[in-house]
């Protein structure tokens, strides 16, 4: 048995040290490794999520599918398109912020509930003038398949103009 100078917890505690050392200069190298079986080289971490963040993003621009340039019903009028873009895209990228700059003022965060639903958006269905309101549904399909409801969803976003003559979504059903 070797004999050493050191006391056990100094031992103890340079081989804890040294085996740091280690990870950390070995974790400082070249991060791709090469899969010896296939000689395929695979990707470091950081070009991992890099890809993954966009694949991402193409997922969430996946989930909004309604074609906006084919909308033609002489009850949307552009202001109409525009908002009902930034409530999507919202409700895509769950963004709260986004959906609740784009809704009337008085709205408030009575409809953030709508979030807890994911939905992938494909249409508008034909327009309806009630009263003062102009009513749009958009159409969808959802993404979490509860036993006993059905895949197809609708949310009718309520349109009605300010006191400046603007178009505000005032609700949604």
């Amino acid at each position: 048995m070797c004999e050493s100078n050191m006391n056990k917890p100094a031992q103890i505690i340079s081989i804890l040290i040294f085996s740091v050392s280690v990870s950390v200069f070995a974790g400082c190298g070249k991060q791709e490794t090469t899969d010896t079986s296939t000689n395929e080289t695979v990707p470091t971490t950081s070009e991992t999520v890099v890809k993954e963040g966009i694949d991402q993003s193409a997922d969430l621009q996946s989930l909004d599918e309604i074609k906006w340039n084919d909308v033609k019903d002489p009850l949307i009028e552009d202001a109409m398109i525009t908002k009902l873009k930034v409530a999507v895209a919202a409700f895509v990228s769950k963004d709260l912020d986004q959906f609740h700059a784009v809704l009337g003022a008085d709205v408030g965060t009575g409809h953030d509930y709508l979030f807890d639903h994911p939905v992938k958006f494909t249409g508008i269905a034909e327009a309806v003038k009630e009263n003062n309101r102009i009513l749009i549904p958009v159409v969808g399909e959802r993404l979490n398949k509860e036993e006993g409801y059905s895949p197809d969803i609708r949310y009718t976003f309520y349109f009605e103009k300010d006191k400046n003559g603007a178009w505000q979504i005032v609700s949604i059903d």
